[in-house]
């Protein structure tokens, strides 16, 4: 029965990441893949959809569906007000059309360490990296690649970040935020070099090839150049990470999605003189509502599916298998942290789930947990990132409204490569300086 439900785990994870290269509806590869997940796993159909799959659904829009709204909302008072194109051109004006996407790359990385959810950010983002990479005529399959890799790289695993999967991995072992800092710094420097020196490659391929920006349907319009000031516009954005992040009492002053939903209504007034008279501020913001809907609801498939394969009796299998395996305690917790993440489609569901379980294991080993957890915090941005990641799946597909077919193979390059560089770095370096306590 094990065997077999492994051999179900594997077929649901090929048959999701399967269909979502070539197109099918979330929805449809979710659901198909739980289903043999359950059917090998020995679960009967009515308990895999309707209670694990639909309980991992509902419980993912429930604690985030408002953060989803609050970030939709961001970005179209962005989008109407022209408020994203002030950023890009200020963006363009400050490095110069050659640095200004490296610089988006950057911000993202501060933005996000410094406690902005990735998903949160990459609604208010993606705006601003549109006319980065439309002012210096860069293609705009890229872009998601950018974005993952801003939030979903150093910033989200790195010592001392205000993430939640850093938070989670330190619960879980029983360590700091700053656990593993020096190699953990390595780790990140790595990542963003990577991420620079890949974009780097792709930028001169592109203009290599004679590719550049073209429009979309979905893009703004560009036919009125009357914009606000770009320092102006960049004031609504630092509001918002100054509401969440700046605690009172233990608190910050407000949460993370009224924070956000500050920064919308407070960018929509600051920059209302420069709505067009012909456009609706509420038909704007009913369709953020719609994109924040579009978006939850396929991240929230991915964890579904997580769910479902969670129930499985292989599914501990193979979290046996792999961290008994021997050898170097970092290379087993990585391969842990891999596998269940590429199950779970994303990293902190993934590391929220083996910390607690790896944790006795590699304490009777006498492996240093600071070290296990930061590799594991790592890793799991590599399987989280895989294309079943559900984060992933909203940046290609809800945020940027492209396809897997344009926009995977960047991703992979700019940030789950830049998490694999990392983690083999990390690897190497705590190794020398010595695994166990």
């Amino acid at each position: 029965m094990v065997p077999l439900s492994i051999l179900g785990v594997v077929l649901g994870v090929v048959i999701l990441v399967a269909l979502s290269m070539r197109g099918f509806s979330v929805f449809i590869s979710a659901i198909a893949a739980s289903v043999v997940i359950g059917l090998f796993g020995g679960i009967s159909l009515q308990q895999s959809i309707l209670t694990d799959f639909m309980g991992g659904f509902v419980g993912f829009i429930q604690g985030n569906f408002m953060v989803f709204a609050a970030g939709a909302l961001m970005g179209k008072a962005y989008e109407m007000t022209n408020g994203a194109k002030a950023v890009a051109r200020l963006f363009v004006k400050l490095f110069g059309q050659r640095f200004a996407p490296y610089a988006v790359l950057a911000a993202i990385w501060v933005l996000t360490g410094g406690g902005i959810a990735g998903f949160v950010l990459a609604f208010s983002v993606y705006p601003i990296a549109l006319e980065v990479f439309r002012e210096a005529n860069l293609p705009r399959n890229i872009i998601p690649g950018v974005i993952v890799a801003g939030c979903c790289t150093a910033s989200s695993w790195g010592a001392g970040v205000a993430q939640p999967v850093n938070s989670v991995m330190a619960n879980g072992f029983g360590i700091s935020l700053m656990a593993a800092a020096v190699p953990s710094f390595i780790m990140m420097f790595a990542a963003m070099a990577t991420s620079f020196i890949v974009m780097a490659i792709l930028f001169k391929k592109a203009k290599a090839n004679g590719e550049g920006f073209v429009v979309n349907a979905n893009d703004p319009s560009d036919a009125n150049l009357e914009i606000p000031n770009g320092w102006l516009a960049l004031a609504p954005i630092f509001v918002a990470l100054l509401l969440i992040n700046i605690k009172i009492d233990g608190s910050p002053i407000l949460p993370t999605a009224f924070g956000i939903f500050v920064g919308a209504v407070l960018a929509t007034l600051l920059m209302k003189n420069y709505i067009g008279k012909d456009q609706s501020v509420v038909n704007h913001m009913g369709q953020g509502f719609q994109n924040a809907l579009n978006s939850i609801g396929n991240t929230a498939a991915m964890v579904a599916v997580g769910s479902v394969a969670r129930a499985t009796i292989g599914f501990s299998a193979v979290l046996d298998t792999v961290t008994g395996m021997g050898g170097n305690p970092l290379i087993s917790a990585t391969l842990a942290a891999l596998v269940i993440s590429a199950i779970t489609g994303g990293a902190t569901g993934a590391v929220g789930l083996v910390a607690p379980l790896l944790t006795p294991v590699y304490t009777a080993m006498g492996a240093n947990l600071e070290m296990v957890g930061r590799i594991v915090s790592s890793a799991g941005h590599i399987g989280g990132l895989l294309p079943n990641g559900g984060f992933v799946n909203t940046m290609i597909t809800g945020i940027a409204k492209d396809t897997y077919k344009n926009c995977w193979t960047n991703v992979f390059l700019i940030s789950t490569f830049a998490n694999v560089v990392a983690t083999v770095v990390g690897i190497i370096v705590m190794t020398i300086m010595g695994v166990y306590v």
